[in-house]
């Protein structure tokens, strides 16, 4: 928890507590008091970081910047006063925001939704594809790919260390992944949900740091897909 708010801190750390008795999870917390603080010497040990973002020192924009150097997987929540501070959490991958005052079942739900998460990701880790390149194979983990893109007979397949290049049908790979956590945003694009940073008002998924567009027919889909991936937080 990075938070500079007294009342806050103990308001979250209450909930936090309940939360845990309640539904039997072990909960550690270790608190910050500024942005800086945390993001000085990050290492990814965590689970979720609840970040408040007016703080006096370094803000949690900022702070979620340098955490997303070092630590893509970290589930980032936001706490704010004012929710269009929380929009430009988007360019952080921040998962969503609690508004202030915080209550317990606000952020009870974000907790649960944020938990689902993380165990959906863990159960796609350790999951890869073997492709073909170059005459040999390579081996590509699920977690890593942000999208594929099909271009004619050729699908690229765009992930976290760069794009590969199969000769292979769009079905077909589809079928091969076999993830609920990837979803189609149109014909030619098979998005992982778990790499979505946000929507645009141009109706595109950002996504491993490019604009991906969504069709009009393939919307009200993707958008459910999603939404239900992140347990329901995002419409």
């Amino acid at each position: 928890m990075v938070e500079d708010d007294d009342e806050c801190a103990r308001v979250v750390t209450q909930c936090l507590e309940r939360f845990s008795n309640e539904h039997g999870e072990s909960i550690e917390t270790t608190m910050f008091r500024d942005g800086a603080a945390i993001a000085e010497g990050y290492r990814p040990v965590y689970d979720i970081v609840l970040m408040d973002i007016e703080m006096p020192g370094m803000d949690g924009i900022s702070a979620a910047r340098e955490i997303r150097k070092t630590d893509r997987d970290v589930v980032i929540i936001f706490i704010t006063n004012m929710a269009q501070y929380a929009l430009k959490g988007y360019t952080v991958q921040a998962r969503s925001y609690i508004l202030k005052p915080v209550n317990y079942y606000g952020l009870s739900m974000e907790l649960q939704g944020a938990i689902d998460y993380i165990n959906r990701n863990r159960h796609q880790n350790g999951r890869a594809l073997l492709l073909p390149s170059g005459g040999g194979v390579d081996r590509v983990d699920l977690s890593d790919i942000t999208y594929i893109e099909s271009q004619r007979h050729n699908l690229f397949i765009h992930t976290t260390g760069g794009v590969l290049r199969v000769r292979e049908s769009m079905n077909a790979m589809e079928a091969k992944i076999g993830d609920p956590a990837f979803a189609r945003c149109g014909v030619s694009f098979l998005v992982n949900l778990a790499r979505v940073g946000g929507i645009t008002k141009d109706r595109e998924v950002l996504v491993g740091g490019d604009r991906v567009p969504i069709s009009r027919q393939r919307y009200k889909d993707f958008m459910v897909a999603l939404s239900e991936y992140l347990g329901g937080i995002h419409d």
